[in-house]
């Protein structure tokens, strides 16, 4: 705990303490989740476009398809950067203020 902090602040810094590393043990789990459900997916992406060429789905809206899904990807990642950004704010200002 901090020097000089009375024992209600030192129990809530704790608590964020502990909701801090509660926080990023579920952004850990999160990812990992994330990876292997990206793997599956790969498998199912690819079962989709031999069934759509199978049935003749045109060439362009295949393209179309796969734009949108490197978009969909592109915003993913920029929403996993901002909440690293926003938990690493989160930290810096609410830790103790070292005197």
């Amino acid at each position: 705990g901090g020097m000089g902090m009375d024992p209600e602040s030192q129990r809530a810094m704790q608590r964020s303490h502990t909701a801090i590393d509660d926080l990023e043990q579920r952004g850990m789990a999160m990812l990992g989740s994330l990876s292997s459900q990206r793997e599956r997916l790969k498998g199912v992406h690819k079962k989709v476009l031999d069934v759509m060429n199978t049935l003749g789905v045109s060439n362009s809206l295949i393209r179309v398809i796969e734009k949108r899904q490197a978009s969909d990807v592109v915003f993913m990642l920029v929403g996993m950067v901002a909440t690293i950004l926003i938990l690493i704010f989160t930290w810096v200002y609410l830790r103790p203020k070292r005197h």
